[in-house]
């Protein structure tokens, strides 16, 4: 089974793809409608101020096959490397104290009910969770997270059912040029060494055949922004042709 996500963030300060591609709502659609003739169902976390600023645009996503998933409000509110590592060193996860994480969580679901949407799923920012971040989420009413990476199985702790990214992630590993050799690092989990995307999506292709071999799902990133500036999504629409021979749903629907 195949577990297709993507996340769509609001307008970012100096943000070097949407300075290339524009809006992130405007990728998201074409990357559904990709999606969409390959019958291929997927999940969008999508930051709070999306829906509160431009819920019109938003609300189109939801012509497709779709989950809406919360994605922070407006991804830390502007966080720079020094707020990062304070929370990071005091907090031990870069989304900050437990009051702050209460405060965007709130926020978000809050944009959600206003857009009449419910707000069932979530991925934090740049995975920057912890233990709190879980136990406010399920106070607000989530039961599905996909924050973890790594050669891991769906599974649930404290009424949060866990649904770990166990594919590369595209951002975290596509090099947009060529890199010299010292910075092509071998893959170890999901994040780690920067290579070709052609590279990474022969690995993609791997990973996914081999865990339907083992009867295991493939829970799959993809930033709809990332495809745009790559190449106007047409490697994203080979991957889309290759994932469609395979079962996908929503993450809301996986079964553990």
């Amino acid at each position: 089974m195949i577990y297709l996500t993507g996340d769509v963030h609001a307008q970012i300060e100096n943000h070097f793809e949407q300075k290339i591609a524009g809006s992130e709502i405007i990728a998201a659609r074409k990357f559904l409608e990709i999606l969409k003739k390959y019958n291929i169902s997927s999940t969008l976390f999508i930051n709070g101020v999306s829906l509160d600023k431009n819920l019109k645009q938003v609300k189109k996503l939801l012509d497709y096959d779709v989950e809406l998933g919360g994605h922070t409000y407006n991804n830390f509110d502007k966080a720079g490397l020094i707020k990062n590592y304070i929370y990071r060193k005091y907090f031990g996860c870069i989304y900050g104290p437990s009051w702050y994480q209460k405060k965007d969580i709130k926020k978000t679901k809050m944009a959600f009910e206003k857009a009449g949407l419910k707000m069932n799923s979530w991925r934090t920012h740049a995975f920057g969770s912890n233990n709190k971040t879980f136990l406010l989420l399920k106070r607000y009413g989530v039961k599905y997270v996909s924050d973890l990476t790594g050669n891991i199985n769906p599974f649930e702790k404290e009424g949060i059912v866990h649904v770990p990214i166990n594919i590369p992630v595209d951002q975290n590993t596509i090099a947009y040029s060529i890199l010299s050799p010292e910075n092509r690092g071998p893959f170890v989990g999901c994040v780690k060494g920067r290579i070709k995307p052609e590279e990474w999506f022969e690995i993609l292709k791997e990973r996914v055949i081999k865990n339907e071999k083992e009867k295991k799902d493939s829970v799959i990133l993809i930033h709809p922004i990332t495809m745009a500036v790559l190449d106007n999504f047409e490697l994203f629409e080979k991957i889309a042709k290759f994932l469609s021979k395979y079962k996908s749903g929503k993450i809301s629907e996986i079964k553990i």
